[in-house]
Order: structure tokens, then sequence, then C-alpha cells
């Protein structure tokens, strides 16, 4: 459930559901049944250098077929933080193969999460991921959070704030110079 309890016996909501990765439930005993049944036939195989399992690639066929747009390929990853260092490095690479080379720039969120990696946590918006690390990196800018409450000017609505903010991505991409711009991550809705 969405429940835990500590060892005094309190119950907390756990809101955050465990960082956001526990979407099910703890204690799922579908999933936990799921678990064992693959663990008994296979518990661990990479897919490094091309090399796969039945497993994955039937649920890659799965992902694919249910993927708004045409795909051909699906990319495992670990974490959030992975998935999202692995999409930066892959849009820079994308950049390197066209031959613009100077596109690195990452445009995040102010007290925005993506990550704590060396690269996640430094396109992570928040100070406290950064203090001591030599974060964020050269390549990293930010725009302003999209928190209405702290963010918007008196009487502003939903639609002048959004307008504003859009305003805000844009004027920061021109002033960066787009051909250096190669990506702008935001939280998903």
């Amino acid at each position: 459930g969405c429940r835990l309890t500590d060892t005094e016996g309190r119950s907390y909501l756990d809101a955050m559901a465990g960082l956001w990765c526990v979407n099910i439930g703890y204690s799922n005993q579908e999933m936990a049944a799921a678990i064992q049944a693959q663990v008994s036939r296979l518990s661990y195989y990479h897919s490094f250098s091309s090399m796969a399992n039945d497993v994955s690639t039937l649920l890659a066929q799965r992902l694919i077929a249910m993927a708004p747009a045409p795909m051909a390929r699906v990319f495992f990853g670990l974490s959030g933080s992975d998935a999202n260092d692995t999409e930066i490095k892959l849009v820079w690479y994308y950049n390197n193969v066209l031959g613009r080379p100077a596109k690195k720039k990452i445009i995040s969120r102010v007290r925005g999460y993506h990550g704590v990696t060396t690269l996640t946590g430094g396109v992570t918006g928040l100070d406290n991921l950064h203090d001591g690390f030599d974060l964020p990196l050269p390549m990293i800018r930010y725009t302003r959070a999209p928190h209405r409450l702290w963010e918007a000017e008196p009487g502003m609505t939903d639609a002048e704030f959004s307008a504003a903010l859009a305003a805000d991505l844009e004027a920061l991409i021109l002033a960066e110079g787009p051909e250096t711009v190669a990506a702008f991550i935001a939280e998903p809705l």
C-alpha cells in the first residue's frame, strides 16, 4: 500500500512514493510473485554490447507497440538519474554526429529535480545538490520554476503565468544562442 510503519509503530502516508518510484505501493504481492518467478528463472543478465534476454525483448516489443509515435528501439535504464543522464548524452551525441559540437547547453528549471549523478545533479535546480560538488557544470542554464505561488506576479492568471514562463524560456535560448542550446529538461506532469 501507500503507508509505512516506523519502529515505534507510527504509520506514515508515503505521499512521495519512495522518491517517485513506488507507484504500485509497498508489499505488492503480484509484483513480489512476478519477481520471485523471474529470479527463479533468470535472476540477472546484462544488455550490454547487443546482448539481451527474452523478458527484456518482449517488454521492449510491448513498449514499442504502445508508443504514440513510431519507434524502433528501447533503451532500459536503472533509475531516473540514469535515464536523464543517458538522454542528455544522447542529445550531445546526436549534435556531434550532425556536426554541431557547440550545441551542448541544457536548460532546466530552478528547483527542478532530475537526479543525483554528476550530470543530473547539476541539471537539478536545487542548491543543496550542488553545494560542495562543483555543480552545476558550465553548460547548464536555469529558467524560472513553474511554481505559481512563488513565481507569478500578483493577479496573474494561469494563462498569463504560462505565457510569461514560455517567454522567459525563449529569451534565455535567444540570449545563450540557439546554436548552443541542446535541450530543455522539465518535470513530467
